[in-house]
């Protein structure tokens, strides 16, 4: 997704890296990877401890820290990372190296949404039966995101993203208003209380434009209204429903009706969320991710956090960006050395620090616990509340299409928006666009 920090793969997954201009032609490079690729696991004679080698984006201080851990507490393994580019590169340069058989054995950071177009080249190892205990500690909104057709193709590892509410607490007390909205009617009331559109201020922030950060958020409230992103086995979109239709409404009605958001973009380059505008005080709301912390604090904005408004189902909802670590085979023995480097991975202690070094969340609750996650809440006043949010967490879900049906969806949204399309109409539209994307078998 579109990013200001890097940190790690999955903050920047959650909420600030949009990959669309990477997806093209990489279903044909895998196809003809899958073509090239070997019938099965070489075999392998080498005496000693076995070597395996992963891919990361990751900064060289954190590659030192893993090996050098790693490598001390198992001797019959040596396992050494490589940086490969930056996480919005790094799926092609994979693609590339499936495509001449010079993949490494493990890639970590991977964003799931390139999990099936590197699945189609045959090499991705199944991680259902042997990760299964770690994959059970994870928190039940990032499981999914793990699998495709049935295979758990990849490991969620320590340092996701999601976002929250942040409020202006002197533009609320001048409101009269005591406490953060818990629900989307009650947010409703409050972005028009807080609103004075003649002096181009307004209550609440929603995006506009054309990005995934439009779609990625407005899922929230979808779910927040019972509904849900695709159906049951993944084969047909499933947002055209009454609670989707819902859902659009409370945006179109806080544009349009209300006159509580602002009709224009506060999008930057680089960056769709919209930060500025909460950092400039033209807005009293907006959702958004940890990466903004640091910008609405160097602009001295009194603000709080809370968790993202309930929607009709009474139950809060947000997207969780996840890096994962992926394994391809290669031989029997390196499989199994790389099943174990990616299941001490999954372990909290080193969930734990992959959280402290990116300036993102726990994959799992049991890393909360762990000193390493405790000392950054500590320094934080913010993070419990994302923490907490967690339990309400949903992913994306982990198929070809995504990113044509996403696209599709962030137009039709922005044209409700701006209100040349009822939300009826827009997510119809959508609908079918995504639906064409699944039957094409490739999102293109």
């Amino acid at each position: 997704m579109e990013a200001r920090v890097h940190q790690h793969r999955s903050v920047t997954s959650a909420g600030r890296r949009l990959r669309w201009g990477a997806w093209t032609g990489l279903a044909v490079l895998v196809a003809a990877a899958a073509g090239c690729s070997s019938s099965g696991p070489s075999s392998s004679t080498t005496s000693g401890p076995v070597s395996i080698t992963y891919w990361t984006s990751s900064t060289q201080s954190e590659i030192n820290y893993l090996d050098s851990h790693f490598n001390s507490t198992h001797k019959g393994i040596k396992v050494t990372g490589q940086y490969i580019a930056s996480a919005d590169n790094t799926t092609a340069k994979e693609v590339a190296a499936l495509k001449s058989n010079t993949e490494p054995n493990i890639v970590i950071g991977q964003d799931p949404s390139a999990l099936p177009l590197l699945a189609e080249s045959g090499k991705i190892v199944p991680l259902n039966k042997p990760l299964a205990a770690e994959t059970a500690a994870l928190y039940p909104g990032i499981r999914s995101a793990l699998f495709y057709k049935g295979q758990q193709l990849g490991l969620a590892l320590g340092g996701v993203g999601n976002y929250v509410l942040f409020y202006n607490k002197t533009d609320f007390a001048q409101a009269g208003i005591s406490a953060a909205p818990t629900t989307w009617t009650q947010l409703e009331a409050d972005a028009i209380k807080l609103s004075n559109p003649a002096k181009h201020h307004y209550g609440i922030y929603l995006p506009l434009g054309s990005s995934e950060w439009i779609s990625y958020e407005w899922e929230s409230t979808l779910w927040g209204n019972g509904g849900q992103f695709m159906n049951a086995n993944d084969t047909k979109v499933a947002f055209d429903s009454p609670a989707g239709v819902q859902a659009l409404t409370t945006w179109v009605n806080l544009v349009r009706k209300d006159r509580a958001a602002p009709t224009t973009s506060y999008a930057q380059a680089g960056s769709y969320d919209g930060a500025p505008a909460f950092a400039s005080n033209a807005v009293a709301m907006i959702i958004d991710g940890q990466w903004a912390v640091s910008t609405f604090s160097t602009a001295h904005i009194n603000y709080g956090v809370a968790l993202v408004p309930a929607g009709s189902s009474g139950q809060s909802a947000a997207n969780i960006g996840i890096g994962v670590a992926t394994v391809f085979n290669k031989s029997a023995a390196t499989n199994k050395a790389a099943l174990t480097f990616v299941q001490w991975l999954g372990q909290a202690q080193q969930g734990a620090y992959l959280t402290s070094v990116s300036g993102g969340l726990p994959s799992g609750p049991d890393q909360l616990t762990q000193p390493l996650v405790q000392a950054e809440q500590a320094k934080s006043p913010t993070y419990a509340t994302f923490a907490e949010q967690l339990k309400f967490g949903h992913s994306r879900p982990t198929i070809p299409a995504y990113a044509a049906i996403s696209q599709a969806l962030s137009n039709e949204i922005y044209a409700a928006l701006t209100g040349k399309i009822t939300p009826a109409q827009a997510l119809a539209t959508a609908a079918a666009q995504g639906n064409q994307a699944i039957a094409n078998g490739s999102g293109s």
